[in-house]
């Protein structure tokens, strides 16, 4: 059920365990994408959406509680990169398939004292992973050994051919089963200095 997301299966730590993961992960960090021109956009949408861009105002207004469930922070991530699927089957490509890894951030916005606009300070970022599970459409899942429990791409003459298709059949013939969303936790990244931008 799309409506009721799995939140405590896959953790950031297990998945950054594989390094074309960790790679992407890593990448996303150095290229600060919380920070880049797509991102300060979608941060300036937020605070807008949020009232939170409050001209002459003394205070730094807070935003961005990642404290908060993974799936309610989804409704305000700032960036996204994906990892797609590999030719070599391994453990995440059997969980996951496709996924993303979206960011967050957290921080504190100021009125420019000296004219029109606002700073935007990013204190902390959380990424997490986010995968739709469902069989729709046609997909080659790979070729499945119920013998020695092996799944492949390419060993056609020990395995059984599988498709989205299969599992929806099985789905209906057995009553059991369902797509759903499904989160990792938050891996939260502390600025030592905020991350700092302008905006209109």
């Amino acid at each position: 059920n799309l409506d009721t997301p799995e939140t405590t299966i896959i953790k950031m730590d297990w998945v950054l365990g594989f390094a074309r993961a960790k790679a992407v992960y890593d990448k996303l960090v150095e290229d600060r994408v919380w920070q880049n021109k797509a991102a300060q956009a979608e941060i300036t949408r937020m605070l807008r959406k949020k009232s939170l861009l409050l001209k002459n105002s003394c205070f730094q207004i807070p935003f961005g509680n990642l404290n908060l469930p993974v799936e309610q922070l989804d409704a305000d991530y700032v960036n996204q990169r994906t990892l797609g699927m590999t030719t070599d089957l391994d453990d995440m490509s059997a969980a996951l398939g496709n996924f993303v890894f979206n960011v967050v951030v957290s921080g504190r916005v100021r009125s420019n004292d000296s004219g029109p606009g606002f700073y935007v300070d990013i204190h902390e970022v959380g990424v997490y992973v986010k995968d739709s599970y469902d069989f729709e459409g046609d997909q080659f899942l790979g070729y499945w050994d119920a013998d020695d429990n092996s799944v492949s791409m390419f060993k056609f003459l020990s395995g059984t051919r599988i498709e989205n298709k299969d599992f929806r059949d099985w789905r209906t013939k057995n009553r059991k089963g369902g797509d759903f969303l499904l989160y990792s936790d938050l891996k939260r990244i502390r600025r030592t200095k905020p991350d700092t931008f302008f905006t209109q």
